[in-house]
């Protein structure tokens, strides 16, 4: 196999696999461990994937950070909030983390529907200063402007006193092997807390996140409870996800 063919199968498993490791590559492909060392290598040094020890991540998608995309909503992630609204139940204490999805769900909370709602999100809070019948927990500590929401052990202490009902949370990355993951490790040590204080756990948003891997776990795949996405999903890959037992809803 030539050298190019070989780094085309090496991206292709990534894309596949979201992870791959320098051991099965080697017997899959029958050559030397340290060839395939310095293939990922060559492949990280273009940015073509992410070099981890013993093998190599897939890159996430680039997708902008949430605050560089304040100003151009995308409309069409509203569809993922009529299941998600379908969940709400009178009286419930609920998460609604950051994120354009997340916006739209504050956004079109019932109005004759009490709720308590905990964020740590400022733009969740405003969405919510005038709707009558919800109690806002806003979370403390400093701000992590990429993703507009605060982190840290203030905001992570707080949360560990509060049990949720549901958390509902956009789809940062998900991957059947490797769990639910983000690209900065302030967000994924406050999203994994709240996660664990939660009776139910939502991730909502478009398919092309999923199958991903981040660099940092929140938690793994089997404790995400609910996932809301789009038709588009993969056919294996929702497979696989209903054999987690995870409840999958298509819109």
């Amino acid at each position: 196999m030539l050298l190019a063919e070989r780094h085309q199968f090496i991206l292709d498993q990534l894309n596949l696999q979201g992870r791959i490791t320098s051991v099965s590559l080697a017997q899959t492909l029958d050559v030397s461990e340290d060839t395939i060392r310095r293939d990922l290598n060559k492949l990280a040094e273009l940015k073509l994937l992410r070099r981890v020890h013993g093998g190599a991540l897939a890159l996430q998608d680039n997708t902008p950070d949430y605050i560089e995309r304040l100003d151009k909503p995308d409309t069409s992630k509203i569809r993922y909030i009529e299941p998600a609204l379908a969940m709400l139940v009178p009286g419930q204490t609920i998460v609604i983390d950051s994120g354009e999805t997340c916006r739209y769900l504050a956004q079109h909370l019932p109005k004759n529907m009490p709720l308590t709602v905990v964020t740590g999100c400022p733009l969740i809070a405003k969405e919510l200063a005038y709707h009558s019948l919800v109690d806002v927990i806003l979370l403390g500590g400093p701000m992590f402007k990429p993703a507009m929401r605060v982190v840290g052990m203030t905001a992570i202490e707080m949360v560990k006193r509060i049990r949720f009902d549901i958390v509902f949370m956009g789809i940062c990355s998900f991957h059947i092997h490797h769990g639910f993951s983000a690209s900065y490790i302030e967000e994924a040590e406050i999203l994994s807390a709240t996660i664990r204080q939660s009776d139910h756990t939502v991730i909502m948003g478009p398919s092309n996140k999923l199958d991903k891997v981040a660099t940092y776990q929140i938690v793994t795949a089997h404790e995400i409870d609910t996932i809301i996405t789009d038709e588009e999903i993969n056919p294996s890959l929702k497979k696989q996800i209903e054999s987690l037992e995870i409840v999958l809803t298509l819109v």
